[in-house]
């Protein structure tokens, strides 16, 4: 436990230079530090990260000690861009949403993970992605129906007609249902 002030900001920046983060924010949140004695480390804590290439880390960083929102637009379309060549879209949507880059990078992200779930079968999955990024309307149909579909083929009545009337699938359908029940 630190006696001082200094000592607090001494232990916060060796807890940022060692990338023990949480630890840096534990002591800034329990001595009050402000962000801008901060900002020596927290700029070299977020360059050390950018050199390393964990760019959501950096950004991160920079979300949080309120670093230029410039250069913390770049980090995190730098680390959409990486989640998207590794095929994790809905990591990548995620990010683009959360660091307000454009629109279009957390939709064709989200459409991504949506059609890579529908094409595994995880259609709850799907149908959730499709209501968490407001995907079309069009996208979210097909989860639902797709779903409907499976359970319905394996007998499972009661949860396609509780899917059917959420997602506002036709009655006459439910009604098909509801007389196999």
């Amino acid at each position: 436990m630190a006696e001082s002030f200094e000592e607090a900001l001494r232990l916060f920046k060796e807890s940022m230079a060692r990338g023990g983060y949480k630890e840096a924010a534990r002591i800034k949140e329990q001595y009050s530090l402000p962000n801008d004695m901060l900002q020596d480390a927290v700029e070299a804590a977020f360059r050390k990260n950018i050199e390393l290439g964990e760019y959501s880390v950096a950004a991160e960083l920079g979300k949080t000690y309120g670093l230029d929102p410039k250069i913390v637009k770049e980090a995190a379309a730098r680390s959409f861009q990486r989640k998207m060549d590794s095929e994790q879209y809905k990591a990548a949507a995620k990010c683009a949403k959360e660091f307000d880059l454009p629109k279009q990078m957390v939709q064709d992200a989200a459409s991504k993970a949506f059609r890579k779930s529908m094409d595994f079968g995880l259609l709850k999955n799907a149908a959730k992605i499709a209501e968490e990024f407001d995907l079309p309307i069009t996208l979210r149909m097909e989860a639902a129906q797709a779903a409907f579909d499976m359970y319905v083929s394996s007998g499972m009545y009661s949860k396609a007609i509780k899917l059917a009337r959420k997602y506002g699938l036709p009655e006459d359908v439910i009604r098909a249902v509801e007389r196999r029940r």
